[in-house]
């Protein structure tokens, strides 16, 4: 079995010239060729002997195949079909046994489809930058199958993940991450690691995925509320949510029950805060549903 190595420069583009492949930039493909960085995703997925591995958008087989030797299953989820002929054939030759390649767009199928009988799976993958904010939402929609998810993204959104309250970075994605999952930044990667080179430069993220904090109808509202807050972030909160309760006196009702002043903005208030607006939100619009609930 011959040696090869997918971070090479050299092997990259033999194999890009074989398979005719012109990496498109719609699809974020910029293929990691730093080993380093490749390692510290790997440390910081603590992977285990018996882990399973979802990795979305795969590449070239850089973190797959050192994955692979770590762990049990690594399941490889690649939309580009011209990838997966490389990838299918990297696997054949090197006879590696416990990869599942699977051509698909990892946003249309639930992730326990995409686990093909596994009952859980650790996300680890470098994913396209313009697919974060979707692909996390989706993810998380099933996060009992997911214990742990470590992702390398473009550096401002891994600092909009992990923002807290009163910066520019802080928003309805930081409070939607953050509700879901213990959120970390675990450090910039340079542009220099990828090739083709992004414009910008990328950071490892480290997120553990928590039980829902709120019962399912004050967790809808929760999203509500921070949605339309940050929607019209410049405006106070009860500008903000007037819309959302066509009513004015009605929103800074809710929010003096919450102990929220009526002329703070979104960008003040932390996740417990929010939290709390819910709950008010709730006991306000659905006073029997939340009775009934608190029993």
């Amino acid at each position: 079995m011959s040696e090869l190595n997918p971070f090479s420069l050299r092997q990259i583009r033999a194999w890009l010239q074989e398979y005719h492949v012109r990496p498109s930039k719609g699809w974020g493909q910029n293929f990691l060729t730093d080993r380093r960085v490749a390692m510290r995703i790997l440390d910081a997925a603590n992977l285990q002997p018996d882990d399973v591995v979802l990795e979305i958008g795969p590449g070239l087989g850089a973190l797959t195949l050192l994955m692979a030797e770590r762990v049990r299953h690594v399941i490889a989820v690649e939309v580009d079909t011209r990838l997966v002929a490389i990838l299918q054939a990297v696997i054949e030759e090197q006879r590696i046994p416990n990869i599942t390649l699977i051509q698909a767009n990892a946003l249309s199928q639930p992730v326990p489809e995409l686990l093909r009988g596994e009952s859980q799976a650790k996300v680890v993958a470098n994913i396209p930058y313009s697919i974060t904010s979707p692909l996390l939402e989706h993810l998380l929609k099933y996060k009992a199958h997911i214990p742990l998810i470590v992702l390398t993204v473009q550096k401002e959104v891994a600092e909009r993940l992990v923002a807290k309250p009163g910066g520019t970075a802080y928003g309805a994605l930081s409070l939607f991450v953050q509700y879901h999952t213990h959120a970390e930044y675990l450090g910039r990667v340079p542009n220099t690691a990828f090739y083709p080179q992004p414009e910008v430069d990328s950071a490892i993220v480290r997120l553990t995925p928590v039980p829902d904090r709120l019962p399912p109808l004050e967790q809808k509202w929760f999203f509500k509320l921070t949605r339309a807050g940050f929607g019209k972030r410049r405006k106070t909160l009860r500008n903000a949510l007037t819309a959302l309760f066509d009513d004015a006196d009605r929103a800074s009702a809710i929010l003096r029950r919450a102990g929220i002043h009526t002329a703070t903005r979104a960008e003040d208030l932390g996740l417990e805060q929010w939290m709390t607006l819910a709950r008010e939100t709730v006991r306000t619009l659905y006073p029997e549903t939340d009775r009934g609930a608190t029993l």
